[in-house]
C-alpha cells in the first residue's frame, strides 16, 4: 500500500499534534547525548584538567549523534525541490552496496545486489538517493535475525523504474504500515524513528511513490517507483 500524500496526511494528523510530537522527539534525542557529555566533562573536571582518550571518544561519539540527528531534522523539514541530474540508479546502488554489505555482515546478514544496465537514466539527486537506499537497507538489517537475506535491486517499469529493498524479517503488521513513515515512530528502542520519515520525504521530492508488501513472519519489500 502507498503512504498518503502530504495533503491527505495533514488531514489525518493535525499540524499541532505533529509539531508537538516533533518537539518532544527533538528534546529527547538532543538531551540524552548532552547529558552523557555533561557527566563526563564534570567527572574530568574533578579528576584532571585533561580528558582521557576513552572519555574523549565517548564525548565525540555523543556529539556525532547530535550532529547526525540535527542533519536528519533539517533534511526532513526541507520542502524545496532537490537539484537533480540524469543518473543511473544501478550505479548508485553499486556505490553504496559495499557499506551495506559490511553493515549486514556485522549482524550475520547475507546480502544480494541485482542490478541491470538496462534501466533508463532518471533525474535524481544522487546524494539523497544514496541516503534513501542506506535508510531502507539498515531498516531491513535491523528487522532480521542472523542468516537472513537482504536483497537490493532496480528494474525498469512502465514510465519509470523500480528500486526495491527486500528483507526476510518479521514483517510489518497492517496496523503499523500507516504509521511507520511518521516522524519519531519506531518499534526499536535504539532508533530515532526518522529513517523512514526521511525516506518518504526524499521519494516525494522526486515525485515517486513507495509501496510496501509485507508478510508477518516472512519479511517485507519496499518498492520505490521513480518516473522517467
Amino acid at each position: 500500500m502507498y503512504p498518503k500524500a502530504n495533503d491527505v496526511e495533514a488531514a489525518r494528523i493535525s499540524r499541532r499534534d505533529l509539531i508537538g510530537r516533533i518537539a518532544i522527539g527533538v528534546a529527547h534525542e538532543i538531551r540524552n547525548p548532552l547529558t552523557v557529555i555533561k557527566g563526563y566533562l564534570q567527572l574530568q573536571e574533578k579528576k584532571s584538567a585533561y580528558c582521557s582518550g576513552d572519555s574523549l571518544a565517548i564525548i565525540l561519539q555523543e556529539l556525532h549523534k547530535i550532529e547526525t540527528f540535527v542533519t536528519d531534522i533539517i533534511s526532513l523539514a526541507r520542502n524545496k525541490s532537490s537539484q537533480k541530474s540524469p543518473e543511473n540508479i544501478s550505479h548508485i546502488l553499486e556505490k553504496v552496496y559495499p557499506a551495506i554489505q559490511q553493515a549486514a555482515a556485522r549482524s550475520g546478514i547475507v546480502t544480494e545486489l541485482l542490478v541491470s544496465e538496462d534501466v533508463p537514466l532518471v533525474n535524481l539527486n544522487a546524494e539523497e538517493i544514496e541516503q534513501l537506499i542506506m535508510n531502507l537497507a539498515y531498516n531491513g538489517i535491523e528487522a532480521m535475525r542472523k542468516n537472513g537475506r537482504l536483497t537490493l535491486g532496480a528494474v525498469p517499469e512502465a514510465n519509470g523504474i523500480i528500486l526495491y529493498v527486500q528483507d526476510e524479517g518479521r514483517g510489518i503488521p497492517p496496523e503499523q504500515i500507516e504509521q511507520i513513515f511518521d516522524p519519531f515512530y519506531t518499534t526499536k528502542p535504539a532508533n530515532t524513528g526518522l529513517g523512514l520519515a526521511l525516506s518518504l520525504s526524499i521519494v516525494e521530492r522526486h515525485q515517486g511513490q513507495i509501496e510496501i508488501i509485507s508478510t508477518i513472519g516472512a519479511g517485507s519489500i519496499f518498492k520505490i517507483w521513480f518516473p522517467v
